[in-house]
């Protein structure tokens, strides 16, 4: 799609740009044998849902000769496809991926009332001079325990259910399982090492409509930036109510600092590198549990029409793994959201385990 001539283009490292050469993005059919279209859908075996992916995740390399889009098409014996996207997260966020799928889906609607038009001005309103934005972000070269993903299923009714025992009543679904979540990830951090560790909750935060002056919705680039709680001392009897203020507090907080980062009188560079030097410094705390949250429950994904009727499922796999991170997207029915957990492979028992997580693991 000429809309997204980008995405056909190449990264360049040094200059911190893309190359807009035409060179293509990569798109792969291929027919799924041995396996029936209900067995992949709604699975919690991310083994499974691998084989749905594309082959690679292409990082953005030296020569620039990697694609940025690779999309996999499989299709079932039953009539039914899986579509899976992947883009490389240096130019790309999950709101540029939700408006992609969603031109590309409106390509079979031409008398579609209501026509998205992305735009791509944020590198000129935020110039990178260099990626790193003076913060060199190193990641260990040990092996890590192998990474295994829970799906935890919060229906209407159990929503309304912990949104009556929590205060103020305007508090999001996110904010709510998120609370859940975390309380059984602080009372699985003490039973592993046997004492209450303070723990920071990180959430990515689209800061696309709440900038000065805001952005487009459908704006393409990287605008989503991570949001950290103060350190919050953990306890055994720690209340998801606790949680969610902290919770709350730190997005508004971060949400404040980051607003002025497209301001013509303001360095937005100097904002980013304060936000992500408080953020390194929280991590650099080997002594405090860190727990991460994706809340991408604003995403309608589930409006995306191939021309086959609407999605009866969707989810979304990072592209890097990492232990007490947990991946929130809204049901087929935009009631309820499902919630992916991920953790160490010898955490997970102990975590389903856990009196409030029960309810909700199927």
């Amino acid at each position: 799609m000429v809309d997204f001539y980008p995405l056909a283009g190449r990264y360049i490292k040094e200059q911190s740009l893309v190359h807009c050469n035409d060179d293509g993005a990569e798109f792969v059919t291929t027919q799924a044998t041995g396996v029936d279209l209900n067995d992949v859908t709604g699975t919690n075996d991310t083994d499974i849902l691998q084989h749905v992916y594309p082959d690679s995740y292409y990082r953005c390399d030296e020569d620039g000769s990697n694609p940025l889009l690779s999309i996999q098409a499989t299709h079932f014996p039953c009539g039914g496809a899986i579509i899976a996207v992947n883009v490389s997260h240096r130019i790309f966020d999950i709101p540029s991926i939700t408006t992609f799928i969603s031109v590309w889906s409106s390509v079979h609607h031409p008398n579609k009332s209501v026509q998205v038009t992305p735009s791509f001005n944020i590198p000129s309103l935020l110039p990178c001079k260099e990626h790193r934005f003076g913060v060199n972000l190193k990641r260990s070269s040990a092996e890590e325990p192998k990474i295994v993903a829970k799906r935890l299923l919060f229906d209407k009714a159990a929503l309304a259910s912990l949104k009556s025992k929590l205060k103020p009543d305007t508090i999001s679904d996110g904010e709510i399982v998120s609370g859940v979540i975390a309380k059984a990830l602080v009372r699985l951090d003490w039973a592993k090492h046997g004492k209450n560790r303070e723990f920071v909750v990180f959430q990515p935060i689209n800061m696309r409509e709440r900038t000065i002056p805001p952005q487009s919705k459908h704006a393409c680039a990287n605008l989503t930036f991570t949001t950290l709680t103060a350190p919050v001392a953990a306890s055994e009897k720690i209340e998801v109510q606790e949680i969610v203020d902290v919770i709350g507090e730190g997005v508004r907080a971060n949400v404040a600092e980051l607003a002025g980062i497209l301001s013509r009188d303001t360095d937005g560079r100097d904002i980013i590198i304060k936000s992500l030097g408080s953020l390194m410094k929280a991590i650099s705390n080997r002594e405090t549990n860190f727990i991460v949250f994706s809340d991408c429950n604003e995403f309608e994904f589930y409006e995306a029409d191939f021309g086959w009727g609407k999605p009866v499922w969707m989810t979304i796999t990072p592209q890097r793994l990492r232990s007490n991170a947990t991946v929130l997207t809204r049901n087929r029915e935009g009631d309820g959201i499902e919630a992916w957990v991920h953790l160490y492979q010898d955490d997970m028992p102990r975590f389903q385990e856990d009196e409030d997580i029960t309810p909700f693991a199927h």
